[in-house]
């Protein structure tokens, strides 16, 4: 019979480690014993696998909307803060809200209808469960926590020099 020992790197050798036959079925062994090796592997994986499935059910990012719209045919951009008024002919006044648009309502630039159009939102990076936590940093958007991180630098550099400009 084999008697390897299955240990990990980090590991030392210990007299309760299971010898290699003992966890991995060898073609010696009885078909019995084989099925049920097999079986117990099997179960094994399935555990790991639901495991890895909870997850990635929980990898959910949160999609925040910016409150644009984008023509899918010629990029052009609604911005509900801003209405279409700035184009010619528009008449959309600013704050109308993307939804309430009329239904025969075209993009300025190609005409394309309105179900041409998709939002465009920000992802914020962390998992969902995560957003409630901290000061409300975990809300915040790549972009946005760049910001915080830079701004404080610069402050703080700012703090330094006026330092040195009282002595």
């Amino acid at each position: 019979l084999n008697t390897f020992t299955a240990i990990r790197m980090s590991e030392e050798p210990t007299p309760e480690t299971k010898p290699v036959s003992e966890i991995t079925p060898t073609i010696d062994m009885p078909a019995s014993a084989l099925d049920k090796a097999m079986e117990k592997q099997m179960d094994e994986q399935m555990v790991k696998q639901k495991k890895a499935d909870e997850l990635r059910a929980q990898e959910v990012f949160i999609q925040k909307p910016t409150g644009r719209h984008r023509c899918m045919n010629c990029d052009w951009e609604y911005d509900e803060d801003k209405g279409d008024v700035a184009v010619i002919g528009g008449q959309i006044a600013a704050g109308t809200v993307f939804l309430d648009l009329p239904s025969n309502w075209r993009c300025p630039t190609c005409r394309a209808s309105k179900d041409s159009f998709e939002a465009i939102s920000i992802e914020i990076p962390g998992f969902e469960v995560n957003q409630g936590y901290g000061f409300g940093g975990n809300s915040l958007s790549g972009d946005e926590k760049s910001g915080l991180v830079f701004g404080g630098l610069a402050v703080m550099a700012v703090l330094m020099i006026a330092g040195y400009g009282l002595s």
